[in-house]
This record gives C-alpha cells, structure tokens and sequence, in this order.
C-alpha cells in the first residue's frame, strides 16, 4: 500500500517561520521555564513522637526551610512496563503495568543545619539504628509531597502598597497610569504520595574558596498525580459513561 503525496501534502502540517511565532504569543503556549516552582512537605506521622513536636512541615521556618532551600528537583518519571506475544509475524508488545523514578531535591544548608536535622530525625525514626526496628509504613510515609509549577505572569496583579499610593498622590501621579505587574501563574501541581527519604547525600566540606553548602536527599515514593489546568485536561463533559437516552453527554459533577 502506498502513499498519495498531494493528498498527504494537504495534511502535513507546514513550518512556517511566521505561523509559529503567532502561535507561541498566545499565553498558554509559550515555553516553559523551569526556576518558577515550590514544594511542600505534608507531616509524617513518626514526627509527632518528638517531644515539644518541633517537626511540623507544612507552616513556619520548616516549611521555608524546605521550600527557598531546595535548589533544583528532578521531577517524578513515568514508565510503562510491557510484555510480548507473538501471533502471526512480528511480535507485538502491550502495556502490563507502569511504574515510577526515585526524585532528588538539592538542598542549600541553612546556618542553624535544620534542614539536615529534618530528614536525619525523620530516617532515625523511620528505622533507628539503634534497635534495628522499622515501623510502620503508614507512620514513617509523608502522605503528600506537593510540587507547584509556576510560570510569569498570567496571574492575578500585584496591588500597590499603601505607602506607594501615598507616594504617587503626593507627586501628583495616577496610579493607573503605573505600570502593574502581575503575580505568577499556577499551572501545575505534582501530587507525590507515600513519600520517604531512602538516602541522604554528603556535602563537601574544603579548605577552598567559599560556597554554599549542598546537599541531596533522594525519595521513594508510592505514586504520583500530575494536575493541570481543568480547562485544558477536560471540557466539562463525561464521555466514560455515554447515556444513549440523551441527546449530549452530561456534565461532570463535583470536578
């Protein structure tokens, strides 16, 4: 069977120069950077054991510690794993199963060490080297590991402080006529579930020229959600269930 080049010449997309800058102006297809991003840590259970609960995650300087420190995230991987079978002729492989990549986040070490002191406490709970006991999995796992993708712009504006307001009227100055910037765009969450820490990496110490100290801690993890925009991922409407009854499919409810 062959191909008829003019009827596949009037479906193949074109390059043209001119076409794809027009279409990389609209919002939603610029390309991505990769600096805009925050995480957070959901609470494991274990650290609730500690007197005076000192470990808390989500909220306060633990979670800031976590978050401005972490320099660099290699986002979770997906893989599909296959079998074969073989009919007639070439053999075909079908998907069996999928899993999922270890993730490392680079951690800059603040002054007082705490961020270390989390992951060191969080291990030595987990499974203590001093009794060789593990416990239990739902006690040591952190339930979620939030991963937000930012891009610029695209939000919401920034309003003016009051003292620039102030500022603007004793100079006589409209303050719509002040250019306004706008906060970044929420684009994407990366929802990482039943996560624990399985190595924490060294960081270097020298007699050389001063730097920041680094290290990297590498996580295991049960699974993970990737959410986008709803707008994007679906149009409102259910096409699992198709109700031959109804002229158009129903609208999801509770999305």
């Amino acid at each position: 069977m062959s191909i008829d080049l003019n009827i596949a010449k009037s479906r193949a997309p074109k390059q043209r120069l001119s076409q794809f800058m027009s279409w990389a102006m609209e919002p939603d297809n610029h390309p991505s950077f990769n600096n805009r991003y925050s995480v957070s840590f959901a609470t494991p259970k274990v650290f609730g054991r500690l007197p005076g609960f000192k470990f808390v995650l989500e909220v306060g300087d633990n979670a800031n510690y976590l978050n401005y420190y972490a320099n660099s995230i290699n986002l979770p991987s997906k893989q599909v794993t296959t079998g074969t079978t073989t009919n007639v002729g070439s053999t075909v492989n079908y998907a069996t199963s999928s899993t999922f990549s270890q993730i490392t986040i680079n951690f800059t070490m603040p002054r007082n060490h705490k961020t270390l002191m989390i992951f060191e406490r969080w291990v030595s709970l987990m499974s203590s080297d001093a009794n060789q006991y593990t416990d239990y999995y739902d006690n040591y796992v952190c339930p979620h590991l939030y991963i937000y993708k930012w891009e610029r712009g695209g939000g919401p504006e920034f309003a003016l402080p009051a003292e620039w307001l102030k500022l603007l009227r004793e100079k006589n100055i409209d303050p719509e006529s002040v250019l306004k910037y706008k906060q970044d765009k929420l684009v994407g969450i990366y929802d990482i579930r039943n996560v624990f820490p399985s190595n924490i990496g060294s960081a270097t110490l020298t007699n050389d020229q001063a730097g920041l100290l680094q290290f990297d801690v590498t996580f295991l993890y049960e699974r993970y959600r990737f959410y986008g925009d709803q707008s994007i991922d679906h149009d409102g409407y259910s096409y699992t269930t198709p109700d031959t009854n109804a002229s158009k499919p129903k609208p999801v409810t509770g999305a």
